[in-house]
């Protein structure tokens, strides 16, 4: 996992992926499919977009495949920090069904 792409935090069953970068694209798609390739994923991961301003279509198919991961392997996957837009992007390709937002004030609860 490349460290100038994603920051991980773990803290009991929960991993809390930080996407360091601002667009989610071909280059950052890499390093988060080689995040879920890794099982990097606990039985809770939360993508944190805080610093996302753009997704193209390579971040979304990455984004899927993570997705597609984490149910295969029976885990909870959620997203935060998420933009309005995102949010609508989200929607629109039924990723927000099976990434629901969460709030960081929720994950409290875990630490």
């Amino acid at each position: 996992m490349s460290n100038d792409v994603i920051r991980r935090e773990e803290f009991g069953e929960v991993a809390v992926l930080h996407i360091l970068t601002t667009s989610v694209d071909t280059n950052s798609a890499a390093a988060i499919e080689a995040t879920a390739s890794q099982a990097a994923m606990r039985p809770i991961t939360v993508l944190d977009f805080a610093n996302v301003a753009f997704i193209n279509s390579a971040g979304i198919s990455a984004l899927l495949k993570f997705v597609v991961s984490a149910r295969k392997a029976g885990n909870k996957l959620f997203a935060m920090n998420v933009s309005p837009h995102h949010q609508k992007i989200f929607k629109m390709v039924e990723m927000s069904r099976f990434m629901p937002t969460i709030e960081e004030r929720d994950l409290a609860s875990y630490r």
